[in-house]
């Protein structure tokens, strides 16, 4: 996650956008996969965690890292459509981010919680990380 945050901000995304993760290690494996594996659970345990309130709403689970990796980068498209950076990186980057767990038990899988959650009223995406036990919220704001 730390290789995936510096690439973006040193590589990719211009000064004015600043990106941030908010994570969240299970030490306990029971806890993580009964929390991943509920939606309603799962939604909940981001509203207590974060405050980011998403009851109600669905979610769009991308298990491969390679199609995870472009509704990621189409995230960040929609977020600041003026474009100041190439979509291609962006996605080149992400999908080294959610593609890099060699094998589907020990996936990054991208999840957007769909719906109207933070301004500017877009999806929030959503990793979790099964070789780690964790479970990572991104965020952007610009400041231009």
């Amino acid at each position: 996650m730390e290789d995936f945050l510096d690439n973006m901000r040193s590589r990719v995304l211009p000064d004015c956008f600043d990106i941030a993760a908010l994570e969240y290690q299970f030490e306990n494996e029971e806890e993580f996969f009964s929390t991943v594996s509920d939606s309603d659970r799962f939604l909940s345990f981001i509203k207590e965690r974060w405050g980011i309130p998403c009851a109600g709403h669905y979610i769009d689970v991308f298990k491969s890292g390679f199609l995870g990796s472009y509704a990621f980068a189409l995230w960040f498209l929609e977020f600041d459509e003026d474009n100041w950076y190439s979509f291609e990186a962006v996605q080149e980057e992400t999908l080294k981010y959610l593609n890099s767990n060699i094998s589907v038990a020990d996936r990054r899988e991208l999840r957007l919680v769909k719906g109207s959650i933070i301004p500017p009223d877009l999806d929030l995406p959503v990793v979790v990380d099964y070789a780690d036990m964790s479970v990572t919220v991104w965020t952007g704001e610009l400041n231009d």
